[in-house]
């Protein structure tokens, strides 16, 4: 697996996507309530990226000779969509969940005396 295709998206949704949707809703709320909410909305996100991942198992490889008689073995992780796209949708509501509770966190941690 190539981990230099991981750093554009991780940078791209963890960092600066989730940076500013955390940013936008500090500054047009200052509310501890809606940061909380915007917590639980990114574990749910990550939750939903990842849990496509913890469904593999022995029926997602196709062996030679079953359904369709090819002599390759297709074995799709989960992680990466079947369809040729930059980034799946899996990955992408994964890494883009993790930077909204990582950035809420750090909203809570860090300007907590400023929230109301």
């Amino acid at each position: 697996m190539n981990l230099d295709a991981l750093l554009k998206p991780l940078f791209l949704y963890t960092g600066l996507l989730g940076l500013l949707t955390v940013g936008s809703v500090y500054f047009a709320t200052h509310s501890g309530l809606y940061m909380l909410g915007l917590t639980g909305v990114g574990v749910l996100l990550v939750v939903l990226g990842g849990g496509a991942v913890g469904q593999m198992g022995p029926s997602n490889v196709e062996h030679a000779g079953e359904k369709g008689g090819t002599n390759r073995v297709v074995s799709n992780a989960g992680l990466w969509s079947t369809v040729e796209t930059d980034t799946s949708l899996r990955l992408t509501l994964l890494f883009y969940g993790a930077g909204v509770s990582l950035w809420s966190l750090v909203v809570f941690g860090v300007l907590r005396d400023t929230l109301v």
